[in-house]
């Protein structure tokens, strides 16, 4: 029981960038070319299957950007495709 309670109480403490995820914010998203722009100045475009979920995505709002393949929204925890625009 103690083991259980350790690994939750470390998975919750864990910074994001450990698993090799960094916190960001929204600095936009472009609705019809399904862009999301972060304030860092990074542009992913969202691959089609995750397009319904940043529909609901605003400026401000905060995701964790795991390297140039996926970003999940801080919230509610939805996980989207993502490229680099370059």
């Amino acid at each position: 029981m103690k083991k259980l309670l350790f690994a939750a109480v470390a998975a919750l403490t864990t910074p994001a960038h450990a698993g090799g995820c960094d916190e960001a914010t929204i600095r936009g998203v472009a609705r019809g070319e399904s862009v999301v722009v972060l304030e860092s100045g990074g542009s992913y475009k969202v691959e089609p299957d995750g397009i319904s979920d940043t529909a609901l995505w605003n400026a401000g709002d905060d995701v964790l950007a795991c390297g140039d393949k996926k970003m999940i929204y801080k919230d509610n925890g939805d996980k989207v495709h993502v490229t680099p625009v370059r």
